[in-house]
């Protein structure tokens, strides 16, 4: 983890990540899995040592959760990550393991019981000596509880705000009282909540601090619900001294390290320049590419028409480049190292549902 004051430590740093769509006595979610599994998959690119959990019930929650604990030393970072249902229950919020019963009302304390307190959590980290918390809670759903004629056990929206001790930064995926989103329609392709897709790519840019990836997640997920007349604004709550940068300078043991890849040969080099597009000039960014808009908008076969074989292969490869992912290919890697937004840290990255459908089209053609 790099500071504001670039001093760099060499703490471990640990991921907790649970998603919960099968409920067994409320409404089932869709997209909850796919968070956590996106989630974990940024983090270990981010250096950190994953324990994931899928449709946890109440014991196999606290037993994950009690090995990953026990697995943190004094000075260590971690990173909670929780997509499913939550509900707050006066002014504290509790997360809802997959085998929580149905209750009614007057049952406030047995759902106590039966949840997970994220005050607890965060306290029994504390114990452990965690240098740095960050919590992220995309589980501000309606309140599964909420019976017909307003009633329900706890709120009947969103999560309580946060009264955190030092060295704990959380965002929520919702404001107080409001509805995280699933989904923008029942036929949003997207693998991933409004909230997640819009989280992961800014968490994995190293020039983005934590408050700078909390701000920017909430204007983009207000646009995204405003375009469908719904309002939802994350919030965040930061007990943290300086600034962390999680994307700079982060490591990963499950990632083979860069390759120093050799210049390219003048022959391979003049193989493909003369369909390559201009190197740009600052006056033009949109000239780094091929389609500036491929990581937001489908490509159709009509755009892609008329390009050459050469062309057709940096455009599907710009939409990784973006990303930041490294390329054992010298061509390409000279390529993209013209451009000032080409940062690579991993050789595997995620992709959106809209980048996935591109590189798939343009594969189409190159074939």
């Amino acid at each position: 983890m790099l500071l504001a004051t670039g001093a760099a430590r060499a703490e471990n740093r640990f991921a907790f990540v649970v998603g919960n769509d099968a409920y067994r006595n409320v409404t089932q979610l869709q997209k909850a899995v796919n968070d956590s599994r996106a989630v974990g998959r940024s983090l270990q690119q981010l250096g950190f040592r994953v324990t994931q959990g899928e449709n946890l019930a109440w014991r196999d929650f606290v037993e994950k959760f009690s090995i990953f604990e026990n697995s943190i030393q004094p000075g260590d970072t971690a990173f909670l990550f929780y997509s499913g249902h939550g509900v707050e229950i006066d002014g504290a919020n509790y997360l809802i393991p997959v085998d929580a019963p149905r209750v009614a009302p007057e049952q406030q304390s047995l759902l106590k019981d039966v949840s997970i307190s994220t005050d607890n959590l965060i306290q029994r980290l504390k114990a452990r000596g965690t240098r740095t918390q960050i919590i992220v809670l995309d589980a501000c759903r309606e309140n599964p509880f909420r019976q017909a004629g307003g009633r329900s056990v706890g709120g009947a929206r969103g999560l309580a705000g946060a009264s955190l001790p030092g060295g704990v930064f959380m965002i929520y995926s919702a404001g107080v009282g409001e509805v995280a989103l699933d989904r923008l329609s029942d036929s949003d392709a997207n693998p991933n909540s409004v909230f997640t897709r819009s989280f992961l790519p800014l968490l994995e840019n190293p020039d983005n601090s934590l408050i700078a990836v909390a701000k920017q997640t909430r204007a983009a997920v207000k646009s995204l619900a405003g375009s469908i007349g719904q309002t939802q604004s994350p919030a965040y709550y930061d007990e943290i001294d300086g600034e962390i940068f999680l994307a700079k300078g982060s490591t990963s043991s499950s990632l083979p390290p860069p390759v120093v890849l050799p210049p390219p040969t003048t022959d391979t080099q003049a193989a493909i320049r003369s369909d390559l597009p201009p190197s740009p000039t600052p006056a033009s960014p949109d000239r780094d590419f091929i389609f500036p808009d491929s990581d937001r908008i489908r490509l159709t076969r009509d755009m892609l028409a008329g390009l050459s074989a050469a062309q057709l292969r940096i455009a599907r490869n710009e939409i990784f480049a973006r990303r930041g992912r490294y390329f054992r290919d010298p061509v390409l890697a000279q390529y993209f190292s013209r451009f000032n937004w080409y940062r690579p840290y991993a050789w595997d990255v995620p992709l959106n549902a809209v980048e996935q459908a591109n590189v798939a089209l343009i594969g189409s053609f190159e074939r």
